[in-house]
C-alpha cells in the first residue's frame, strides 16, 4: 500500500487581477512532494512559484482545488487555524529576510516565540551559535551582512523545530560564497529530516536539491534528475530521481 505523501495539491488554481487583467498565478496544478525532499522550484519570474510556497505554507488558500500538508487538508481551515498549522510545522525564509529592524539578532529569532512563557532562550543561543553568529547575537539586522541577516532569519526559522522549510529566493540577495554556506546548510537539515521546498533561480542551489520542478504559467512544465533519489508526482504520473554514482 502506497503511503501518502506529506504534501498533496489536487487541481489547485489561484488567480488574481494585476492592472485589471486576470493572471493564473497557479492553473490546475496537481503535484505531490514526499517527506524527507528537498525540492527546487525554477522558473521565470510569475510562474507561480511564490504562490505554490504561500499555498503549502498556509499563507493563501486556492480559489479551487485541495491542499493537504502532512494529512491536513489546509484548504478547509479558517486564518486563525492556518496560523496555528504555521507556528507548528512550518519555517518560512525570504530573500530580503524580514528582520524586525529595531530587535536584536537573538530577539528576532525569539519572534516565533515571543508570546509564550517558555520562549526557550538557550535554543535560540544554540541556534545562532550553529550559523556561526554566537558574536553577533547582540548587533541589529542594519550591523550585519547580508549573509549574517540571512542566516539569522534561517534561525527564526528553525525555532519552532518544524518538519517543513519553505524558502522564497534565500540565496537572491547575498555573494556567491555566502550561497555556498546556505546550500550546504540546507543539506544539512535535509539529512536532519527536515522536508525542504525552495524557489530559485540560482541554478548552483537546484543542483544540490534532491529533485527540481521547473514551473511556467502556474504549471509544473518539467522535471530534471538531481544529485540525489526522491520521489515527484505531477498528475497520475510518477517520478524518481535517482542518485547518481
Amino acid at each position: 500500500m502506497p503511503r501518502e505523501p506529506f504534501i498533496l495539491l489536487e487541481d489547485v488554481s489561484k488567480g488574481y487581477s494585476v492592472g485589471g487583467q486576470p493572471v493564473h498565478a497557479l492553473d490546475h496544478l496537481t503535484l505531490s512532494i514526499d517527506k524527507g525532499d528537498m525540492c527546487a522550484l525554477m522558473g521565470p519570474s510569475g510562474a507561480g512559484k511564490t504562490t505554490l510556497l504561500n499555498m503549502i505554507g498556509g499563507l493563501d488558500v486556492p480559489d479551487s482545488g485541495k491542499v493537504m500538508v502532512g494529512g491536513l487538508d489546509l484548504s478547509r481551515l479558517n486564518e486563525m487555524q492556518r496560523a496555528s498549522f504555521r507556528k507548528r510545522n512550518v519555517g518560512f525564509i525570504f530573500q530580503f529576510y524580514n528582520l524586525i529592524p529595531s530587535l536584536t539578532a537573538y530577539e528576532n529569532v525569539l519572534v516565533p516565540v515571543m508570546f509564550e512563557r517558555d520562549q526557550r532562550r538557550s535554543r535560540a543561543e544554540e541556534l545562532l551559535d550553529r550559523m556561526g553568529l554566537s558574536r553577533r547575537m547582540d548587533h541589529r539586522p542594519s550591523e550585519l551582512s547580508g549573509g549574517e541577516r540571512q542566516r539569522v532569519a534561517i534561525a527564526r526559522a528553525l525555532m519552532n523545530d518544524p518538519p517543513l522549510i519553505l524558502a522564497d529566493e534565500p540565496t537572491g540577495n547575498i555573494d556567491s560564497e555566502t550561497a555556498r554556506e546556505i546550500v550546504s546548510l540546507f543539506r544539512q537539515l535535509n539529512d536532519e529530516g527536515k522536508t525542504l521546498i525552495m524557489a530559485t533561480h540560482d541554478r548552483m542551489m537546484a543542483g544540490k536539491a534532491r529533485s527540481m520542478l521547473r514551473m511556467r504559467d502556474g504549471r509544473i512544465s518539467g522535471i530534471k534528475a538531481s544529485p540525489r533519489s526522491s520521489t515527484v508526482h505531477l498528475g497520475s504520473a510518477q517520478y524518481q530521481t535517482q542518485a547518481r554514482e
